[in-house]
């Protein structure tokens, strides 16, 4: 039996997010159907991440187990043959039998994106988030600082988030003008994130930026566990997942192999 790890972009504005539901479009079926209509029998497609209705993905991560002794150039070359131009598999390797996406990524990498000026720029529509005035970068990565480490992110979660801790690592956040162009982009690394983490941390750090809160905000709403202390959800279609990690991070403790990994 082999063990095939794709690597997966896609652009979600037309999907339902990654995980595989009745009657909504969602990435995970339709690579799903994409192998199963190359391998003859059914598959489990694990996914390293849960990602959002309209967030997108730069190198999202799934593996899945067959027989088949189709080569992995054969297996991208015909996965993508079977799928949409929103849908891409960049790269297929065969990996150890006991390594499953999901429990074996350490950390992952989020990039959120806005654009600020006077004029909204239509071909960044669908992937950035759009405010006329200029945001103070400073207060935003003064803010962005507090985040960082070992916290109880209870205020930076969705309501009806089903994690079973809200104990989560982060290990970087910057706030940055992407050279002379009207582009903020927030980079954030973490263990794992629970659902809506990043886009709720974007709106907060977006009204720091903004003046409508102090960078210390960040310290209370973190005491609080309160969702009202935080700022508000960020829209999805700025949201992109740039990396899972496999290695190079600490894990923030053993892995619970009963229950499906948060993030």
């Amino acid at each position: 039996m082999r063990n095939l790890l794709l690597h997966i972009q896609f652009d979600g504005t037309a999907f339902s997010g990654w995980q595989e539901q009745d009657g909504p479009r969602t990435i995970q079926e339709d690579v799903r159907r994409a192998i199963e209509t190359m391998v003859g029998h059914e598959v489990h497609l694990s996914g390293a991440s849960r990602t959002d209705k309209g967030v997108h993905a730069e190198a999202h991560a799934a593996n899945f187990k067959t027989e088949s002794a189709i080569p992995v150039e054969g297996f991208r070359r015909g996965l993508n043959a079977n799928l949409g131009d929103d849908l891409a598999i960049v790269e297929v390797t065969e990996v150890e039998a006991a390594f499953d996406a999901r429990y074996n990524a350490v950390a992952k990498t989020y990039q959120y994106r806005l654009q600020t000026g006077e004029t909204r720029l239509p071909h960044h529509h669908w992937n950035t988030w759009y405010m006329r005035h200029d945001l103070d970068l400073e207060a935003m990565n003064e803010a962005a600082q507090l985040l960082l480490g070992v916290h109880t992110f209870g205020a930076f979660r969705a309501r009806g988030c089903t994690s079973h801790t809200a104990e989560r690592r982060m290990y970087a956040i910057e706030v940055e003008r992407e050279g002379d162009s009207p582009l903020v982009v927030i980079t954030v690394t973490g263990n794992a994130f629970l659902r809506n983490m990043v886009r709720i941390l974007a709106g907060t750090l977006v009204e720091v930026g903004e003046g409508r809160r102090a960078p210390q905000s960040i310290t209370h709403a973190l005491e609080s566990q309160e969702r009202s202390d935080a700022g508000i959800t960020a829209p999805a279609r700025g949201l992109t997942l740039k990396a899972v990690h496999f290695e190079g991070y600490p894990r923030l403790g053993k892995p619970d192999l009963s229950a499906p990994k948060p993030g």
